[in-house]
């Protein structure tokens, strides 16, 4: 599992590497005009280079699809985690500083999502032996001041992760340090559940759950984040 979760890392950085060259050498004259064509031709026999290197990765190794499927399972949580921050951030610097009570309680919340993925990414990279490279784009943020519509947003992405986290124990169970601190987040997530139903106007907890009970059954699965030639 390390071994592919580490290598799908190295081909995300090696196409984003591409990208951002092509980008640059589209752009050598504006850069540094005196030495342009020279650094436009560099560019581009890197780019050539990385290309050779992507085409290897992609063709030659040898991945399960069934490992695949489970490092995208680490990536959606990683990315769950990473739009409750963007969230709750947003939602902070929106309460009103005369609420007290509304900025605790989202700084509580804050402070857990931190916790949450900052400690996924150094496990992950105590087993893998590299730092966790995403790319983590949060959508646009509404910008809410209403306590309750904070509190249904951060339910709504907690029960997505909770979901993903019983999923990711059941099948990283020989990865031990990992599946103990899954177990872990989601076990803080329940705690965290309970105690936003008595924050103020904590009902509105109550009725994500509700909501969340009542829509149509979806089946989960998780695609492969990478094509697998």
């Amino acid at each position: 599992m390390n071994f592919y979760f580490s290598l799908f890392q190295l081909i995300e950085t090696v196409e984003r590497l591409e990208r951002d060259v092509q980008h640059l050498a589209g752009r050598a004259l504006r850069i540094s005009p005196r030495d342009a064509r020279a650094n436009r031709e560099l560019l581009e026999q890197c780019e050539s280079k990385m290309h050779e290197v992507k085409v290897l990765l992609n063709n030659k190794t040898h991945i399960s699809k069934i490992t695949l499927r489970k490092a995208a399972l680490l990536f959606q949580i990683l990315d769950i985690f990473y739009r409750r921050m963007l969230h709750l951030a947003s939602a902070l610097s929106n309460v009103g500083p005369e609420d007290e009570n509304s900025t605790k309680a989202v700084c509580q919340m804050l402070s857990l999502a931190q916790g949450h993925y900052q400690a996924l990414a150094k496990t992950l990279f105590e087993l893998t032996g590299i730092p966790v490279s995403l790319n983590l784009t949060g959508t646009p943020e509404v910008s809410a001041h209403d306590l309750s519509v904070i509190l249904q947003k951060e339910a709504a992405y907690q029960q997505e992760a909770l979901k993903l986290l019983e999923k990711a124990i059941e099948v990283f169970g020989e990865e031990q340090d990992l599946a103990e601190q899954l177990a872990q987040v989601r076990k803080d997530l329940l705690e965290m559940k309970k105690r936003m139903k008595h924050f103020p106007m904590g009902h509105a907890v109550e009725k994500a759950d509700f909501a969340k009970a009542a829509s149509p059954a979806k089946t989960d699965s998780v695609e492969p984040v990478a094509p697998v030639r």
